[in-house]
């Protein structure tokens, strides 16, 4: 199993220095309307599907940080065949990696020159585990500890996850209006050179990428990673309560449904969800 990592840093020159131990991260340059997805892919990395996607996210972080977290799931699940679902952490103190899933967690990581940092483990050049790290050193200080840069950065880290590359590592031109493309000012509101889009979500640019990254269908699929469906939850007459969660295995049939529908009733849906592009 190999590990990967990228991150979200600071200062340009500590950026610089510590490129190399970002292994594999490729930075894209600034992406036009419309740009394909090899260009924000990162190396090629993405969790193999059957089918839809449903990633645990843990959530080790302290009180905080942890508000930041389901809008971030909330906004990468608007991407076609990806879920995020919410889940208990089950890392260590220092952050280890869960097979299967994504590990959230904050910490102060000291004055290394990064904000966020994302490691993906790969396995047969499949993600299979990842975690997103947030540096408490720098979010303690006032220009950092801001609402609009803790939820940039966390949508950023967690997107790397999926296999997204940056989309801009400027960061001082105008803002995209993605969590992904580097800024000085993530809410839009300081008046400078970013212009006043927010740099809080992922965007329709994002999305498209994404959907090609996750174009291709696989053999195989983590069965962490498959959708699951909460059955028998109900009241029953002797007064005991029972949940049973199953595999959401639908019928050959269904799988065509599944795979047709996201261009039809899933994608309707799904549209309602997305941003509106930047």
């Amino acid at each position: 199993m190999t590990c990967i990592s990228i991150l979200r840093s600071v200062l340009p020159p500590v950026r610089n220095g510590l490129r190399a131990l970002a292994a594999g991260a490729v930075i894209a340059a600034a992406l036009p309307t419309g740009a394909s997805a090899l260009t924000q892919s990162w190396n090629g990395y993405r969790w193999a599907r059957t089918g839809p996607l449903a990633i645990q996210l843990g959530n080790n972080l302290n009180a905080a940080w942890s508000p930041y977290l389901a809008p971030t799931a909330t906004a990468w699940s608007a991407a076609n065949n990806i879920d995020f679902v919410l889940a208990t952490g089950r890392s260590t103190s220092t952050c280890g990696a869960v097979y299967g899933t994504v590990q959230v967690c904050n910490g102060s990581y000291g004055a290394n020159g990064w904000l966020g940092y994302a490691n993906v483990w790969l396995s047969n050049g499949f993600i299979v585990q990842a975690t997103v790290r947030l540096n408490d050193y720098y979010f303690s200080l006032p220009f950092y500890n801001t609402t609009a840069w803790k939820q940039q950065v966390i949508c950023q880290e967690v997107g790397h996850t999926l296999g997204l590359d940056h989309t801009n590592v400027i960061k001082t031109n105008l803002n995209t209006g993605s969590c992904m493309d580097y800024t000085n000012d993530p809410g839009g509101t300081l008046g400078g050179p970013n212009g006043t889009l927010a740099n809080l979500g992922p965007n329709n640019v994002d999305f498209a990428a994404l959907d090609g990254i996750y174009a291709t269908l696989n053999t195989t699929q983590l069965a962490s990673t498959r959708p699951t469906l909460l059955a028998g939850q109900g009241f029953s007459i002797d007064g005991e309560h029972s949940e049973t969660l199953i595999n959401l295995v639908p019928e050959p049939g269904s799988w065509l449904m599944l795979m047709t529908g996201f261009g039809g009733i899933g994608a309707a849906l799904r549209r309602q969800r997305r941003p509106a592009m930047a």
